[in-house]
């Protein structure tokens, strides 16, 4: 996936306090939006300290295939901005 679309939506989540829903090639999990200021993107890899220091998460930059900001829903048809990548 492409490091400006990555970093565009950790901008997204951190500007909108906003959960950051990750897929790569092995698993999906969610960075909750009071660890999304903790997330660092470095060469070639995502990290993120969450549950208070406890945990490092670092996810390689190509085996990510999706990322979903996931905004506040206040009815059941809530807001999701996604941004994903075809693979070659």
């Amino acid at each position: 996936m492409d490091n400006k679309l990555i970093q565009k939506a950790v901008d997204e989540a951190k500007s909108e306090s906003a959960n950051l829903v990750i897929w790569d090639r092995r698993d999906t999990f969610t960075i909750e939006s009071d660890d999304v200021e903790k997330i660092e993107l470095g060469d070639g890899h995502l990290r993120v300290t969450m549950e208070d220091g406890k945990a490092t998460v670092y996810v390689k930059l190509d085996s990510i295939y999706k990322l979903v900001v996931e905004k506040e829903r206040k009815s059941k048809s809530g807001i999701r901005a996604g941004f994903g990548a075809t693979g070659s």
